[in-house]
């Protein structure tokens, strides 16, 4: 789960470099990118995120719904569950709460 809120395109560029180079992002299953409130145009962010998340041959979900916006979907973190690229759906494998 990637999102931010007030950057511009070339700090979240920076932001995706640094946690690419550090491994931080090593051996991830998938990505869902939430919103980009306030980072200026979708269309000026996009190609940075697909530059720096392309690479990673992991299936990304974009416009997910969730972080600073309107209407946010809550995501439960620590819950296994399987991210379907194609379809746009995470599916939990347990309940969020217990």
């Amino acid at each position: 789960m990637i999102e931010d809120v007030g950057e511009q395109a070339f700090r979240v560029d920076r932001m995706l470099t640094q946690l690419l180079r550090s491994g931080w992002l090593d051996g991830v299953a998938g990505i869902a990118l939430g919103s980009w409130d306030r980072c200026g145009p979708y269309e000026q962010l996009r190609p940075v995120l697909v530059d720096r998340l392309g690479g990673l041959g992991v299936p990304v979900v974009e416009e997910f719904g969730f972080g600073h916006c309107e209407g946010a979907l809550t995501i439960p973190l620590g819950v296994s569950a399987e991210l379907d690229a194609d379809a746009g759906t995470l599916t939990l494998d347990e309940p969020a709460l217990r």
